[in-house]
């Protein structure tokens, strides 16, 4: 069975912006129900203010939460700061689920990793990665690692560690490990691979499984369908091969059909959660 912990609260159908996170989590979760995978939906709380200012400054989160200033995508929506604990609660109950049994869970949540201690941006608002690795820290984890395949930099997960001085989240960055469209697949699978070596001894893998590294997303991508597939099935597999657990979050993606539907985003975020079971149950 995979856990995925998803509550309809956390998505919001209306904002008005060009990143589509807000609303994708019901979308992902309608798309997964239809792929006939054991699936299982645990219930949980939404993140408390407390939990939130865990890993950002308590007057950020007070106002973002009070309507006081914008949220990442740079509006003061109120349903947007409804949704905002329920997406961090996602995050963080399905790291500690994972963390506790020694399992694979996911958290079909995006928008995270360009928020920092004080500042949201990029779509992001608050940083649920770094609210879960911490919530699992200080459910025991020693050391916690964040392997960030977004195609675009987590300097707000680079931020909020340096702020809080939290160096046992260990935190690589897809934007700057040097891929390129011209690496053969040999090429990306071998740098991809000493990646993941890195995470060894980690007792929780946080999986940002952005979808905007494909190489027909608007804001840039380089990577092919099968590549895409490759990357995700090399981590499960590297990460059920070092015994660690792991929570998967979604992060961006941004292509569109010609109906204006995000079914190419879901697409690839499907292809992940298919590989996570491909080896969950052959491997």
């Amino acid at each position: 069975m995979i856990p995925v912990y998803y509550n309809p609260m956390q998505s919001v159908r209306e904002n008005d912006s060009f990143s589509p996170s807000a609303g994708k989590p019901e979308q992902v979760v309608a798309a997964w129900r239809e792929l006939a995978l054991p699936l299982i939906f645990p219930s949980f709380a939404p993140a408390t203010r407390d939990q939130i200012k865990w890993a950002h400054e308590s007057s950020y989160v007070d106002a973002v939460l009070d309507g006081r200033v914008n949220n990442g995508f740079g509006n003061r929506s109120p349903a947007i700061a409804q949704a905002l604990p329920w997406v961090c609660g996602s995050m963080l109950a399905a790291a500690l689920c994972a963390y506790e049994r020694k399992m694979m869970t996911f958290s079909p949540t995006s928008g995270a990793h360009h928020a920092g201690y004080g500042f949201g941006g990029g779509f992001c608002t608050f940083n649920s990665l770094m609210i879960a690795g911490l919530g699992v820290h200080k459910a025991g984890a020693a050391r916690v690692g964040i392997v960030d395949c977004d195609m675009h930099h987590g300097n707000g997960t680079e931020n909020i560690i340096r702020e809080l001085g939290v160096y046992f989240v260990q935190h690589h960055s897809f934007a700057h490990s040097g891929a390129h469209p011209q690496q053969s697949d040999d090429e990306f699978i071998s740098e991809f691979t000493q990646a993941l070596m890195l995470f060894r001894g980690c007792d929780l893998v946080i999986y940002n499984a952005g979808a905007d590294p494909h190489v027909d997303d608007p804001l840039g991508g380089i990577l092919t369908t099968e590549q895409m597939r490759m990357r995700d099935f090399l981590f499960f597999l590297h990460m059920k091969e070092f015994r660690i657990p792991v929570v998967t979050a979604l992060a961006g993606g941004y292509q569109r059909d010609s109906q204006g539907s995000i079914d190419p985003v879901l697409k690839l975020h499907n292809n992940t959660i298919l590989e996570c079971w491909r080896v969950i149950s052959e491997y």
